[in-house]
């Protein structure tokens, strides 16, 4: 399909005869990872709503290889130009979906590490160090976890050492700081939302392009948001490595996978920005540059294929309420809720109080009291 205009090369070229075996293969892979997307979904202790972004894409992933299968020994279907602008579409903004559920990890890993005193319970995250001494105590087979939190009065208590996670560690609130991660780290959620929406219009307007128009509009917004994108992965990265160092209460492990899937999607973010440079005349060109080549394929398939299904595959089999203390929804609040004022000494409220208190407990599995208590309790938060 010639033109007599040039346009921004389609990411990955048109699919041909050679593009059918690894268009199969991570299909497969894909399909095989629909069932723990799914197990996630709905198993109580690992369901969230965090990774939403990531969960579409990996179904869908299984849909566009499948496509991209087709195409390759389809003549007609390789002159849809139709099929080609999915694709460019669904390449777009797979990285950046992904990067966005990744900022939203790392806000409640920071945000949750954070919570001491009466911030525990009136936040639905689970500070990591919770949940090490909850499976510290399961493993024991005691019966219940105590693990004291308090709140610091003054600058003169300073922080405690929580970094063994047992019970009895004592955890500091940091308003403060959370406040602060709160406000970064939601400006960085907007610039990132901001990135996938460019993605998206640069991609469904990719026919435009071919047909000779719009072609310099789709690749503005392809750098622009390929470019953000990148951004805030290194920005991630680096936050992620300066909570190494300097907020010993955030779990190392938690860290490092951020650091790892944060360098997996920025090699797919330099690998389009290189691509994004070259124009063609024609989708079915050969020349240099035209990712039509068996090395352009294979370099599509290697710098932006592999990354993102390694990244998705990570984030999907970790379970990011335990890993990343999301809770259900990860943070979503602006600022800290307002505990509930105490009862008077001798008052009915106080009285209330200490009958609940002493009312034996249901576990999870429904007895009362016993090891299932604990575990119902501290897992299902």
């Amino acid at each position: 399909m010639g033109s007599t205009h040039e346009f921004p090369v389609p990411v990955g070229g048109v699919p041909y005869p050679l593009d059918f075996a690894p268009s199969i293969l991570f299909a497969v892979l894909y399909g095989l990872m629909v069932p723990v997307v799914v197990y996630r979904m709905v198993h109580p202790r690992s369901r969230n709503g965090v990774l939403i972004g990531t969960t579409v894409f990996s179904i869908e992933r299984v849909v566009a290889f499948g496509l991209r299968a087709h195409v390759a020994h389809s003549a007609s279907a390789r002159a849809n130009e139709g099929l080609e602008t999915y694709f460019q579409t669904t390449y777009s903004g797979g990285f950046t979906s992904i990067g966005g559920d990744l900022m939203n990890l790392l806000r409640a890993l920071l945000v949750s590490s954070t919570l001491g005193g009466d911030m525990v319970t009136l936040h639905s995250l689970t500070p990591p160090l919770v949940w090490e001494a909850q499976a510290a105590k399961d493993k024991e087979g005691k019966s219940d976890v105590e693990l004291v939190v308090r709140k610091a009065q003054d600058d003169e208590e300073g922080d405690v050492d929580a970094g063994s996670g047992t019970p009895g560690s004592e955890l500091v609130d940091q308003p403060e700081l959370r406040q602060k991660i709160r406000q970064w780290c939601g400006l960085a959620s907007l610039l990132s939302l901001a990135g996938v929406i460019m993605s998206i219009v640069a991609g469904s307007n990719y026919k435009n392009a071919v047909d000779g128009s719009h072609g310099d509009l789709v690749r503005s917004l392809w750098y622009a948001s390929t470019v953000l994108g990148v951004v805030l992965l290194l920005g991630m990265a680096v936050t992620a490595v300066f909570a190494l160092y300097k907020m010993p209460r955030v779990p190392r492990a938690s860290l490092l996978w951020i650091i790892l899937v944060a360098i997996l999607l920025s090699i797919i973010g330099v690998y389009r920005m290189v691509v994004i440079s070259h124009s063609t005349m024609s989708l079915f060109s050969t020349a240099p540059g035209s990712q039509n080549s068996a090395g352009s394929k294979a370099a599509f398939y290697a710098l932006h294929v592999a990354p993102e299904f390694v990244s998705a595959a990570i984030l999907m089999v970790l379970n990011a309420r335990r890993m990343f203390g999301t809770g259900p929804w990860g943070d979503r609040l602006g600022k800290d809720p307002k505990p509930k004022p105490k009862p008077e000494p001798g008052s009915e409220g106080e009285l209330d109080a200490t009958k609940a208190a002493a009312k034996p407990k249901r576990g999870w599995w429904g007895g009362r009291g016993g090891r299932g208590s604990g575990r119902g309790r501290g897992r299902g938060s």
